[in-house]
């Protein structure tokens, strides 16, 4: 897998791209399926986790018309491409009333809020200043993307990124405590299994309505 990556030489890849900077696509919406055998067939839809933040909540069933909550974006660089594949953000925009009472959104990246006794973290928009880096396969599927696997290390040498990267499709639909909500909603394990046992696996897929 090889990609161009003209971000590593400002840190972390793919990170905080701003709209002046960014390709957009959407409105879009985000199909969540279960495995073989399970019963998750919905949506993914943000959902109210604090002051403008917004978990990354499941919705089973049908896709509720008219709601902004079900539609997301995504922003890339044209930078980071892997398997024919651009990598960037994740965007929702959250809607609010300006200062003279016009309609008005303020963009929000999607990024990963950890708990240090578990390796499921919540992804969530408005949290971090991190973006989670991502992507959509040739089948729609949504991906995360890093540059470098620790699992490598050796001590004492640098791990300079060797112009390969790896895609990653670790996502599942979980009960999950975060900012004081408990929600279902869509989680992403480090390892396998998830420590968390309500975690069942999913894809997520892209779709244009």
């Amino acid at each position: 897998m090889k990609f161009q990556l003209s971000a590593l030489l400002l840190g972390v890849a793919a990170s905080a791209v701003s709209a002046q900077e960014a390709n957009q696509t959407g409105p879009f919406y985000l199909h969540i399926t279960g495995k073989e055998g399970s019963s998750i067939d919905g949506y993914a839809g943000s959902c109210h986790a604090g002051a403008a933040i917004e978990g990354f909540c499941y919705s089973a069933g049908a896709l509720p018309e008219g709601s902004v909550s079900f539609q997301y974006y995504f922003n890339y660089t044209g930078f980071t491409v892997i398997d024919d594949a651009q990598v960037g953000e994740l965007w929702w925009k959250l809607p609010y009333t300006d200062g003279n009472g016009n309609s008005a959104f303020e963009p929000q990246t999607l990024g990963l809020q950890f708990i240090p006794n578990s390796n499921v973290a919540a992804p969530m928009f408005g949290i971090s200043n991190i973006a989670m880096n991502v992507g959509f396969d040739k089948d729609s599927k949504l991906f995360s993307w890093f540059y470098y696997d620790d699992s490598t290390f050796t001590p004492g040498t640098n791990p300079v990124p060797s112009g390969e990267g790896a895609v990653y499709y670790q996502w599942y639909v979980c009960w999950q405590y975060f900012t004081g909500y408990y929600y279902q909603s869509v989680g992403w394990s480090t390892t396998s299994p998830p420590h968390n046992p309500t975690c069942e696996p999913v894809d997520i897929t892209q779709v244009f309505v």
